[in-house]
């Protein structure tokens, strides 16, 4: 496998290429809310040793991206399919799209926004589009969207603080549960997931602390069944798990994102973790390949 650094055309990003010669179906990686390459760089680094040729993908907080995650240009993640696709080692009709959390919301957008899309596979993500998050996000009277389309915010779900929901639910899960129960703003705000052209693999766990994974990736499954979605579409759910579901399982791996509690138990996460890393596998073994 050959690594390298990418900073073309504003892109920060680690390729990863497979060592075997000839074209490769191509996947860019997204990561979450925690900024940087870090996560990304782990899991594409993964899939190359599978065969795949890879494209890591931060898109804000490092170098001259945008500081905090908030009105993301779409585009920016569209100069990255142009870029893998140009790529003399990739095969420029087989590009997937993998993101978690954030960066599953953004997968799925992305996916229904560019049709170069093949197949997407999101772990925990979002059926809406929700507020961006920086250091006001509290503050509804400043609420920005995460993504912007063409210049023009995506309309997105704003946060709403429900200090009921939140003493029952811990923060984070009570801050999204009590955003998504606004009336009118989910409706405006959904991904059109069923705009994505290719087939569509979900992960989510039952004991997800950050988001209610599960009840968002029903809402995609629900809204694919009604517009008779024409591709392959799945949720595994599982029982007991959390929110850091993407990569097979590692001893350090388990409940917390820089000390944030992100629910499930050790070995709920670690069995979930490895399940879906082989589905994952068999998804774009099967879709890409």
């Amino acid at each position: 496998m050959e690594t390298s650094a990418v900073r073309d055309d504003g892109l920060v990003a680690n390729f990863f290429r497979p060592s075997t010669s000839g074209k490769h179906a191509g996947i860019i990686v997204i990561g979450g809310a925690g900024g940087g390459l870090g996560s990304a760089s782990a899991v594409g680094s993964l899939l190359a040793e599978r065969g795949y040729a890879t494209l890591a993908l931060a898109y804000f907080g490092v170098e001259d991206l945008p500081r905090q995650l908030q009105e993301i240009p779409l585009e920016y993640f569209k100069r990255a399919v142009i870029w893998l696709r140009a790529h003399p080692s990739v095969e420029p009709s087989k590009i997937g799209l993998v993101g978690t959390s954030k960066g599953g919301e953004a997968a799925l957008l992305v996916g229904a926004t560019y049709e170069e899309i093949r197949a997407v596979a999101a772990y925990s993500p979002s059926h809406v589009v929700f507020q961006g998050i920086d250091e006001a996000w509290s503050d509804s009277s400043v609420s920005k969207s995460s993504w912007t389309l063409h210049g023009e915010p995506v309309p997105f779900v704003p946060f709403r603080m429900d200090n009921d929901c939140i003493e029952r639910y811990g923060f984070y899960l009570g801050l999204y549960l009590a955003s998504l129960q606004d009336r009118q703003a989910p409706g405006r705000a959904v991904i059109p997931v069923e705009r994505i052209n290719g087939p569509i693999l979900l992960f989510s766990g039952t004991d997800d602390a950050i988001w209610p994974s599960s009840m968002m990736c029903e809402r995609v499954v629900e809204r694919l069944k009604q517009h008779d979605f024409r591709f392959s579409f799945r949720h595994l759910r599982y029982d007991g798990a959390g929110h850091l579901l993407a990569g097979p399982s590692r001893p350090s791996s388990a409940g917390s994102i820089e000390g944030l509690p992100t629910g499930g138990t050790e070995r709920a996460n670690a069995a979930a973790r490895d399940d879906a890393w082989t589905k994952v596998c068999t998804f774009f073994g099967v879709y890409l390949k």
